[in-house]
């Protein structure tokens, strides 16, 4: 067995309960938007797929960060030319997978019986603005998480995946809330 369980779990105890406190504020503020998923429905299938879309990004980012720190091929330094590489790089995969999701939502939900209710620029502007919200919270969080960890000895299998899917599910919710108060709904 990998390590010592008990001191896994002393030492992320209070991590993991500061992400649960974050989740549940975070389900308290898609609460709170109640009325506007009775009024726009389909912005609610729509969760799921930035929060996912967030998290895995920034998952992947602090995975690959992490392997190649392990490995010494990049400095634990935001200054890296590496790790802006691997940014920009997640920032075009994220977006692009963002936007063909919510292409194929927008086309798919009336077939599934959901009305969309919503211009398609309303619906374009919602998705733009809520991805590039999400992701330019992510992905950062994600590299000082790493690398914060990584110089910590902190194992980031232990500390950036629950601080990053945390932040990916809770800034998903937020950034949908930016963009339908931006584009006016």
């Amino acid at each position: 067995m990998y390590g010592d369980w008990k001191g896994i779990v002393r030492e992320n105890c209070g991590l993991l309960a500061a992400m649960m406190f974050i989740e549940v504020l975070g389900g308290g503020v898609l609460n709170s938007m109640e009325a506007l998923f009775s009024v726009f429905p389909a912005i609610l299938s729509f969760v799921p797929v930035i929060n996912a879309i967030g998290g895995n990004i920034g998952s992947v980012m602090g995975a690959r960060l992490s392997s190649s720190l392990h490995l010494g091929t990049v400095r634990p330094a935001l200054s890296d030319p590496k790790i802006r590489e691997d940014m920009e790089t997640s920032v075009l995969i994220g977006i692009l997978a963002i936007f063909i999701s919510a292409i194929s939502l927008y086309a798919i939900l009336p077939m599934m019986g959901v009305r969309v209710s919503m211009e398609p620029v309303k619906w374009i502007g919602i998705v733009a603005i809520s991805a590039v919200t999400m992701i330019s919270t992510v992905l950062p969080a994600a590299v000082m998480a790493t690398i914060w960890s990584f110089k910590k000895g902190r194992s980031p299998d232990d500390f950036t995946i629950p601080v990053v899917s945390t932040l990916g599910d809770f800034m998903g919710i937020i950034s949908i809330l930016i963009a339908v108060k931006m584009v006016g709904l």
